[in-house]
């Protein structure tokens, strides 16, 4: 026999064999959500701090804007300092959270196909699974849609990874966390179409704003305003965070807010999928999913990369 006496033998049902046999077939699959769930989390992160840039840099550019053109009380800030609104740091950590949660569940998942009597986490990732149980207990999340939705999740997924759910079949634990996965995952989606729609929008009022500054520079400086749209441009460089590099790149480029935020949501949807694959008990459907999770998740990661320069 594959495992001791006194271990907990791990059981999967329809479409995957029992005992060790069974667990290398969807050890692998396993071992690819992992990863994938944790670069999305990284991605996601990145994510939500440019979001966070984008709005100091346009209260920046509105403020200042609004001074030069003689706006009645406008001011500027020459030091730069910004007080998020839409995206604080304490939000953002919030937004953390419901990564750990997805993350810790991976990790877990992977510990239930090992062939270690002691399938528990490590001391931090037990303490932060301790963390985010008291925390949505103490209804943390209620700044966020759905909130009470929220919280029961983050419980229900805690709790599996503190062992006080404990499941000896890796198919009945990828069904039973599905629903609380898709909770979080449906919100983080939300916003994030919401927060790249936000940022498109501040640019579209920036552009409308340097184009009339530039317009009336031409009058004055003629030839000389060529300078001046090429400034411009790079202006609305830095007011995106997720802009391409290159002053000129086709309308289909994939850093445009909305384009990032689909990336990031079809990664999230990807997750999903990978996990009923592996409720399924198909370890083949489990491969094919866990790999496209994998591949979105460095198609995304490419503009992270941009995002975090």
């Amino acid at each position: 026999m594959c495992v001791k006496k006194h271990q907990i033998a791990i059981v999967f049902t329809a479409g995957m064999l029992a005992g060790c046999s069974g667990l290398s077939q969807i050890q692998g699959p396993v071992t690819q959500l992992d990863q994938g769930v944790h670069s999305t989390s990284t991605n996601e992160m990145t994510f939500l701090k440019a979001v966070e840039t984008a709005e100091c840099n346009n209260q920046f550019y509105s403020a200042t804007h609004d001074w030069a053109v003689g706006k009645k009380g406008a001011n500027f800030d020459i030091t730069g300092s910004c007080n998020p609104s839409v995206l604080t740091d304490q939000e953002i950590q919030i937004r953390q959270q419901l990564m750990d949660a997805l993350t810790l569940y991976a990790d877990k998942m992977l510990a239930l196909t090992s062939s270690d009597d002691d399938k528990t986490l490590d001391a931090n990732s037990q303490q932060l699974a301790g963390n985010l149980n008291s925390f949505a207990k103490q209804q943390g999340f209620s700044s966020l849609s759905m909130a009470s939705d929220v919280e029961a999740a983050i419980i229900n997924l805690s709790e599996m990874v503190l062992d006080q759910k404990r499941f000896a079949d890796i198919q009945a634990a990828a069904s039973s966390m599905q629903p609380s996965l898709k909770t979080i995952i449906d919100v983080l989606k939300t916003e994030n179409t919401n927060f790249a729609l936000g940022l498109a929008s501040n640019l579209d009022q920036t552009e409308v704003d340097l184009r009339d500054i530039v317009i009336n520079t031409r009058k004055q400086r003629g030839a000389m305003s060529f300078f001046d749209v090429v400034e411009a441009r790079q202006t609305m460089q830095t007011l995106n965070p997720l802009g391409a590099s290159p002053l000129a790149a086709p309308s289909s480029s994939a850093h445009d807010p909305s384009k990032v935020a689909e990336q990031l949501n079809a990664s999230l949807d990807a997750i999903l999928a990978a996990n009923q694959a592996i409720a399924s008990g198909n370890a083949g459907g489990a491969m094919t999913a866990v790999n496209d999770l994998v591949t979105r998740a460095k198609a995304a990661q490419s503009d992270a990369s941009t995002l975090s320069k």
